[in-house]
Order: structure tokens, then C-alpha cells, then sequence
């Protein structure tokens, strides 16, 4: 088995190197936007409140961009099959709780992104480039995008908490590879 995850692309039975990597990543990069976030919105107006709001854009964007690569490579590569030994309910909720967790990856960063240069401000990346904000604001429209945002922020904290809920089921209630297969062996 440590041969197989050592494997870049994914095969039948095992998530690839890639899968694992885009999964991990993503949920690191995630944990640290919702403390950034939380960190910057107690903050009095200051330089430091504005460079944390400057990272979380930032890594927002990266985020989107890594959702857009992260559904490209699965689309590219094979599903590991599912566990004979859960039922077909399993299956069913599991499938459905990946898509919803997709659209959410995708809609959280996006609704930030649009919640800010709809806003009036721009975003720099990492100093490579600039997107210049679309209008001014404050507006209604950066005020819907900022709803949203924060929902979709709740949302992902319950569907993530059931995707971690099923890989403990699987893991020890089914007790098959499902959980393991997404860890890294050495």
C-alpha cells in the first residue's frame, strides 16, 4: 500500500500524491483563513488589520484558483471506488456532501473576491499583480456578496464537520480503508 500512495494520480483503490496534497492543502489554507478572518474583525482599524485583510484576499484567490485545479485534475483521474462493506445510503450522502462541499470552495472565495472589488477596493497578489476594484463603494451589491460570504462561511463549517463525521464512520463504525486512503504513507 505505501507503494500505491506514493503514486502521483490517483488509481482504483488509492487517492494519488496530487488528490491528497490539493485535500490537505486546501483544508490548511482554509483553517487559516477563517482565523484570519476572525483575527482581523476584532482588530481596531490599524496597519496590521489591513496587511491580515490583504493575506486573507490573497489566499482567497488562491483558494479559488486551487478549487478550479483541484476539480480539473479530478475530472483527469480515476475515483477510488467506494467501500463494499458501507451501505448504499453511504454512498448516496457521501457523494453528495463532496459536490456540496465543491460548490461551497468554490462560491466562499468567490463571494469574497466579488465582495471586495464590487466594494470599491482593489486586490494585489502577492505583488505580482493588482485587480482594481469594478465600482465604488460601499454599495448594495458588496453588501449581498458580504451576506453571503458569511453564510457560505457557516454552511462549510457544517458540511466539513459531516466529512469529517464520515471518515471517523468509515474509519471506526464500517471500519474499512476509506478514511486511511487519503493520508500520506510513508
Amino acid at each position: 500500500m505505501g507503494e500505491q500512495s506514493m503514486k502521483a494520480a490517483n488509481t482504483l483503490n488509492a487517492w494519488g500524491s496530487v488528490t491528497q496534497l490539493f485535500h490537505w492543502g486546501m483544508f490548511l489554507l482554509i483553517l487559516l483563513q477563517y482565523t484570519l478572518a476572525y483575527t482581523m474583525l476584532d482588530l481596531p482599524p490599524s496597519d496590521q488589520k489591513w496587511a491580515l485583510f490583504d493575506w486573507h484576499k490573497q489566499i482567497g484567490l488562491t483558494l479559488l484558483l486551487l478549487v478550479f485545479l483541484r476539480f480539473w485534475w479530478r475530472e483527469r483521474h480515476p475515483i477510488p471506488k467506494n467501500s463494499e462493506k458501507a451501505p448504499s445510503w453511504d454512498h448516496i450522502l457521501s457523494k453528495a456532501n463532496i459536490w456540496i462541499l465543491y460548490i461551497l470552495m468554490f462560491s466562499f472565495p468567490l463571494t469574497g473576491f466579488l465582495m471586495t472589488v464590487l466594494g470599491g477596493y482593489s486586490v494585489s497578489y502577492f505583488g505580482l499583480f493588482t485587480i482594481p476594484a469594478f465600482m465604488e463603494g460601499p454599495n448594495i451589491y458588496a453588501q449581498s456578496f458580504l451576506i453571503a460570504h458569511i453564510w457560505i462561511s457557516y454552511i462549510l463549517y457544517v458540511f466539513v464537520g459531516l466529512h469529517i463525521l464520515g471518515g471517523l464512520y468509515h474509519h471506526f463504525i464500517v471500519r474499512d480503508n476509506i478514511l486511511l486512503r487519503m493520508l500520506p504513507h510513508t
